[in-house]
């Protein structure tokens, strides 16, 4: 089997629990946030909320057993050895696909409880409270933060929630502006704006720690294929970073004046592919040269 094969499907695999975590935890925050008929034009539906949060469940289990079938370095054969599975389910990567996987199904339930009664309807705030936290806390389970203080660890899940919060508000965001009249859309995006304002500068400098705290010096930054790899990252993040800003200050001021929102479609259109390349470098980060 190509020696490629494993590595790459880990990083898509990555990729998966990546973008469905985003989508399903910001479409869950919206939906508790926004309220209303606005809800509803911003959401994703329920049947595509469910896909999501299968192409989860998937996706974990195509890690784990790609995990497994790199360790074994034994084909196909090797990543449903009984004895290597038992390897990896006892390590880290256990711990992180096993809250992935509860957080995953409990979305699942989420998303059906959701459409009930009232008594089902609380019973699903619980479940997505309860999946944010298997999700986000799956992250301090693996990579060197795992091994590090705990400071470093809670800086982790904040940088990550911040991450979710502002990427999952994409797609609503997009949806909303096919949707939704001026004088329903504007006064969201521009509170979505001052926000973004302060949470995106923490998530910004606990990322910066993070990282300074992982590379150490500046010659592994230069030098290895870490360094050379969260250079890219930074690199997509200041585009994704220029993007929000030119949102914030320049086109939603233009929706207000014009009332046309076709400039800062296409302009967010170029932010979520942004998003998704920003997503898959750091898959092949977390994946398989660290954090």
């Amino acid at each position: 089997m190509d020696s490629l094969f494993w590595p790459v499907l880990i990083v898509v695999s990555k990729w998966g629990i990546y973008a469905a975590m985003i989508v399903l935890l910001g479409s869950f925050y919206w939906q508790q946030t926004v309220g209303g008929r606005f809800e509803s034009s911003i959401v994703m539906s329920a049947p595509s909320l469910i896909v999501w949060s299968i192409i989860g469940l998937v996706s974990v289990a195509l890690q784990f057993f790609s995990q497994t079938g790199m360790l074994a370095d034994d084909g196909l054969q090797g990543a449903v050895s009984s004895f290597m599975m038992q390897i990896v389910w006892s390590t880290g990567a256990g711990d992180a696909a096993r809250w992935r996987a509860i957080g995953f199904a409990l979305a699942f339930f989420a998303i059906l409880a959701s459409s009930q009664d009232k008594v089902w309807k609380a019973s699903s705030l619980v479940m997505q409270l309860s999946t944010a936290t298997a999700l986000i806390g799956a992250f301090l389970f693996t990579g060197h933060t795992a091994e590090m203080s705990p400071w470093y660890g809670a800086l982790l899940t904040t940088h990550v929630l911040v991450a979710v919060w502002w990427f999952g508000a994409l797609l609503p965001m997009r949806k909303a502006c096919q949707h939704d009249a001026v004088d329903v859309l504007l006064p969201w995006l521009v509170r979505f704006g001052e926000q973004a304002s302060v949470l995106v500068l923490i998530m910004a400098v606990m990322g910066a720690v993070l990282a300074y705290a992982i590379v150490g010096t500046v010659h592994n930054l230069l030098f290895t294929g870490y360094g050379w790899l969260l250079m890219g990252k930074v690199l997509l993040f200041c585009g994704i970073l220029f993007l929000a800003a030119r949102h914030k200050l320049s086109l939603v001021p233009a929706i207000h004046t014009s009332g046309d929102v076709r400039q800062f479609v296409a302009s967010l259109n170029v932010e979520i592919v942004v998003a998704v390349v920003l997503l898959v470098v750091t898959s092949v980060l977390t994946s398989l040269v660290g954090v």
